[in-house]
């Protein structure tokens, strides 16, 4: 045999083991991957159960209970070493480490919401998050759940710092705009910056739609050189736009420079004359985003059926950076809107319903429960209560560590007492409609049993109907066209 036969022999079996080892690579990464997952799902869970009595701890016991939380996975990643490729190996250390910083990097934050204490990290910790800035412009870790996380919790501290010191107090979409300039500071990476950017707008567009968000679509659009994200942004902002040229917009209030809008679907005049009933609509989304977009399409639809209906933009966190009590003002002033307009839009003043949504659900509840939330620009002659309330998920108990974020600017706590229902029971001449589902996290059921029991003991005309083995969006998939039906029938009972 010769030399030449010798070398391409050894030169296939060489590659023939290669291929061998990397499939036994593939085969251990793989078995690594399904048993991290089998420890992650029960300690992310306690994690996330456990958010509340975690982030009160002091910053070191916070550490310890996360470091020794963090051992789990670094330990197990060390029994693999052996079994692992060097770049898997490398990879993994550095997505322990981001998931683990990410809830040091958000104890401030959390431990200042449910204690009302401001703490500083300390010098070793800071450090420690510091070394992770080098990861923002690695492509290859941009997929991974872990880095995003860490990233979006990145951006969402910085971009707060910004709101605090009223960088943006006087323009709309406030966090899309402090969040895009904390994106423009951190990303050198073209590539990296056009996914966060797209993220960020997509988002928004899709939580809280597209108004006065001409100047960043425009630079995002002329900027971006990844076209499918400039062909997704195009879609749903053109979508959007789209949307909303169907009806008439009108602004029933123009405050601290905002002008909110009064979507209006108005039912066809020849066919239905006269005074109308109405139906007004208060999206929901925690008080902090949300669009009158969501309601759209049911607007639509009765308005064919003849009703008009007004679908209100009130004040949120995430555009203008208030809070619920802004948003009760509002809403109260929108009901006010419709009765004053009532003659120009064929509005009968006695048959108006307000609907809503989880938080959206909490306003139409203000409108009838809350005297001394007004804005001062309002005339209190008109009634700001209305006929009919139908509540979809409602919130029922401001006073929760879920809401604690609510009264993080002033000092009596106490005063959100003031816009939470189940501290506000009274006898009413208005009707009520509660749908809610028993298996609801978000919006405990107890707490609508409790605000319908109290309520009915009262005196007052409501109803409860409890949609079984349902979450918080009742509305929306499997439990829509239940939640649906319960509607109609409530409101042709009505006789409007």
């Amino acid at each position: 045999m010769t030399k030449r036969h010798i070398f391409l022999l050894l030169l296939t079996l060489t590659f023939s083991c290669k291929n061998v080892t990397n499939e036994d690579l593939e085969k251990n990464k793989s078995v690594y991957l399904d048993k991290q997952l089998e420890l992650a799902i029960p300690v992310w869970k306690y994690i996330d159960n456990n958010e509340y009595r975690l982030n009160t701890l002091s910053q070191n016991d916070f550490t310890h209970k996360v470091d020794s939380i963090q051992t789990i996975f670094t330990n197990h990643l060390k029994i693999n070493k052996g079994n692992l490729d060097k770049n898997t190996f490398h990879d993994e250390k550095v997505l322990i480490k981001l998931a683990f910083d990410r809830l040091l990097l958000e104890y401030p934050k959390l431990h200042k919401r449910y204690t009302g204490r401001s703490i500083v990290l300390s010098e070793g910790n800071q450090t420690k998050l510091k070394e992770n800035i080098k990861f923002f412009n690695d492509e290859k870790l941009l997929s991974t759940r872990e880095i995003q996380d860490y990233i979006s919790a990145y951006i969402g501290i910085e971009s707060n710092k910004k709101l605090e010191n009223s960088v943006f107090n006087t323009l709309d979409n406030q966090q899309l705009n402090a969040d895009w300039s904390v994106i423009e500071s951190i990303f050198t990476n073209s590539k990296v910056s056009d996914f966060w950017k797209h993220k960020y707008l997509y988002d928004h567009i899709d939580n809280l739609g597209i108004k006065n968000i001409d100047a960043i679509y425009s630079s995002f659009m002329s900027s971006c050189k990844t076209l499918e994200y400039s062909e997704s942004i195009s879609a749903i902002y053109n979508s959007h736009k789209k949307g909303r040229a169907n009806h008439s917009i009108e602004t029933y209030k123009e405050v601290d420079g905002f002008k909110l809008d009064m979507h209006l679907f108005l039912p066809n005049s020849e066919e239905f004359k006269g005074k109308r009933p109405t139906i007004v609509q208060f999206h929901g989304g925690s008080w902090s985003e949300g669009k009158p977009d969501w309601f759209f399409s049911t607007a639509e639809a009765y308005a064919k059926q003849g009703w008009v209906v007004g679908v209100v933009e009130y004040r949120i966190k995430g555009r203008q950076g208030t809070y619920p009590f802004e948003s009760v003002k509002d809403a109260k002033s929108a009901i006010r809107w419709m009765r004053e307009n009532a003659k120009k839009y064929h509005i009968d003043s006695d048959k108006i319903i307000v609907t809503g949504n989880s938080a959206g659900g909490h306003l139409s509840l203000a409108t009838t429960l809350i005297d001394n939330w007004n804005e001062s620009t309002d005339n209190l002659e008109i009634n700001a209560k209305p006929n009919v309330i139908i509540v979809n998920s409602g919130v029922y108990d401001l006073t929760t560590n879920a809401t604690r974020w609510i009264t993080e600017k002033v000092q009596n706590r106490d005063i959100v007492k003031e816009i939470s229902p189940n501290h506000l029971l009274k006898k009413s001449d208005v009707k009520i409609l509660l749908i809610h589902g028993d298996k609801d996290r978000n919006c405990p059921y107890e707490n609508a049993q409790y605000f319908y029991t109290e309520m009915k003991s009262l005196g007052n005309d409501i109803k409860l109907h409890t949609v079984k083995n349902a979450e918080h969006l009742i509305w929306y998939g499997k439990h829509a066209s239940e939640v649906s039906k319960i509607t109609d029938e409530y409101i042709k009972s009505l006789n409007f």
